[in-house]
């Protein structure tokens, strides 16, 4: 009796979380997905910007920044205006303005290309790569986490499954370890969705 209660039970921990890691890792995918697309949605954008913020760099360097360097040249750019002066303290300040104007436009709205909103729309767009970024960032990690979290009571429970027979001398606590590293990982997995999900990324 005792032999196949471990078997139950060291059997049903590496289904249980293997079958919440692909639900997890579903979840995260599918968030990923959104976000990558977000970013190039931004980064479409913001390569428009920064050549004229940045008129010593060559187009074929921008294409090929990756998503730091994209940021650090978006912040570089922003830090030469300066937005209580005007036209922003920038000798290219027109090519800014018919860029939020063709911005506005396309959004079917009209505002004014004023100093102070080409100057935000610049520091929102900072603000809302960063996040893209610091999102996607924290999803990789929890991910990774998760995986190190439910491989480890898989790949015990797996080892101690052929020592059923035997576990009824000594085996409880073993056994009880799993479970609890099992609560653990579950636990943690569902937190780390949970974050993930909190997000809007508007």
């Amino acid at each position: 009796m005792e032999t196949n209660f471990w078997f139950y039970t060291l059997s049903a921990i590496p289904q249980t979380l293997a079958a919440v890691i692909a639900l997890s890792a579903t979840f995260v995918i599918f968030k990923l997905n959104h976000i990558e697309s977000r970013t190039q949605k931004e980064y479409d954008e913001i390569r428009e910007w920064i050549m004229p913020l940045l008129p010593d760099l060559e187009i074929h360097d921008i294409t090929k920044l990756n998503d730091s360097g994209m940021l650090a040249r978006l912040s570089e750019g922003i830090k030469k205006l300066k937005r209580d002066e005007a036209n922003l303290g920038f000798d290219g300040y027109d090519k800014l303005r018919d860029l939020y104007k063709e911005v506005i436009v396309a959004h079917k709205r009209h505002f004014d290309a004023t100093e102070h909103r080409v100057y935000d729309y610049l520091v929102e767009k900072e603000r809302l790569l960063t996040s893209l970024l610091e999102v996607r960032k924290t999803a990789l990690q929890r991910l990774k986490n998760s995986l190190i979290l439910t491989v480890l009571p898989i790949a015990c429970s797996i080892i101690l499954l052929p020592l059923c027979d035997k576990l009824s001398c000594y085996g409880f606590g073993l056994v009880l370890a799993m479970v609890v590293l099992a609560v653990i990982a579950v636990s943690y997995t569902a937190y780390s969705v949970w974050k993930i999900a909190g997000p809007q990324l508007r």
